[in-house]
């Protein structure tokens, strides 16, 4: 087991942390964030830092402990900074639009594909030409919390997963992907 799970978290000044009943609510210059405290872990709260504790010496109980206080720092760096994940939609034909209903993707099916984008996220479309590649268009996904950020940039990259051997389709943009190589001639002796 990680020795993490025992280290405090240190407050920063713009931030106010407060516990209600069995939840932890983080305030901060970005907005505010909620998150449920598990039954098996108890949060103490002290004038600059936070404290995670576990309530039995269990193995589950433990592995709370670190969760709770990783969910915890993510709240305090979203507050602050926020999150951004950055998504390629690569192919010939390939795009992706803004509309009413979310971002609508247009990936080579015969209708579009349509992903909800919820209120709190804030999605921002670039499109870059590229004389090998062809049109690359940027989605770019940013919020306060991590985890929803994660879900919807997943979503995103469902509709369509990058093909090994072109490279056509959704990938993140940190995304290292190993081209295959095709049929090759086969050379006999």
């Amino acid at each position: 087991m990680s020795k993490n799970r025992y280290r405090p978290i240190m407050i920063p000044q713009q931030v106010k942390i407060s516990l209600a009943d069995s939840s932890v609510k983080v305030a901060g210059p970005l907005g505010n964030l909620e998150q449920q405290i598990c039954p098996k872990v108890k949060v103490v709260l002290e004038p600059d830092r936070v404290l995670v504790q576990a309530l039995d010496d269990t193995k589950s109980a433990a592995a709370q402990q670190g969760t709770m206080r990783s969910l915890i720092i993510n709240m305090i760096d979203g507050v602050i900074k926020g999150f951004e994940k950055t998504l390629i939609i690569e192919g010939t034909g390939y795009r992706a639009q803004m509309s009413g209903s979310g971002l609508q993707l247009f990936l080579g099916f015969s209708k579009p594909k349509t992903v909800a984008i919820p209120k709190d996220l804030k999605c921002e479309l670039k499109v870059l030409k590229s004389a090998e590649k062809g049109d690359l268009t940027y989605i770019t996904l940013s919020g306060i919390d991590k985890q929803k950020v994660g879900d919807v940039a997943a979503l995103i990259k469902k509709t369509r997963k990058p093909d090994p051997y072109k490279h056509k389709g959704v990938r993140y943009a940190d995304e290292i992907l190993r081209k295959k190589i095709g049929k090759r001639a086969v050379v006999q002796a």
